[in-house]
């Protein structure tokens, strides 16, 4: 699914003590867009996290901005630049 062909995507991301993470994402305006993932995360340099997707070995990543936030990155930690930039990021709640 590619979030270019629909309005945005709600992603939940729950990270747990132990070094385990919960993904969910919703695709809006899709009837089958939704998705759930678990897996087990780790810190790279830099306060990249790497999520790896038992299933699949897909890696997805983020880095930390400050105490309340998080950026999806590639996996070099680059940020998303321009106009949409700000849609990869994801508030602690």
């Amino acid at each position: 699914m590619s979030a270019a062909d629909c309005p945005g995507i709600k992603t939940v991301l729950t990270i747990n003590a132990d070094s385990t993470y919960q993904l969910q994402q919703d695709y809006i305006d899709r009837k089958d867009g939704h998705d759930e993932a678990s897996g087990v995360l780790q810190v790279l340099d830099g306060n990249v996290m790497m999520l790896v997707r038992p299933s699949s070995g897909e890696h997805t990543f983020y880095k930390v901005k400050d105490s309340k936030s998080i950026v999806m990155t590639d996996s070099l930690g680059n940020e998303p630049e321009g106009e949409t930039a700000k849609l990869y990021v994801l508030t602690k709640k």
